[in-house]
């Protein structure tokens, strides 16, 4: 938002969108754009469980992008517990 706190018309056009997804379509005349992304959206919700991974896949991703991001870490000996403890 501006300064003000006057919505701009890109925070109009996410508003659009928010409320449009939230109650399933949108109201009045739709932009060729936004019947796109809803159009996926609502492809996407449909299809959702089904491109999900079973739990022991998601878990071993999870564990993988975890290990890679402690190796990003900078690594200092004897500093204690991180600040996130």
């Amino acid at each position: 938002m501006k300064a003000d706190d006057s919505p701009t018309p890109r925070d109009d056009a996410a508003e659009r969108f928010a409320a449009a997804v939230d109650g399933g379509g949108a109201e009045g005349d739709v932009d060729p754009e936004l019947a796109r992304e809803l159009e996926i959206v609502n492809r996407l919700a449909a299809q959702g469980a089904t491109l999900d991974p079973d739990p022991e896949t998601r878990a071993r991703a999870r564990s993988r992008l975890l290990a890679a991001l402690a190796d990003e870490l900078p690594h200092t000996a004897g500093d204690g517990p991180s600040r996130a403890s």
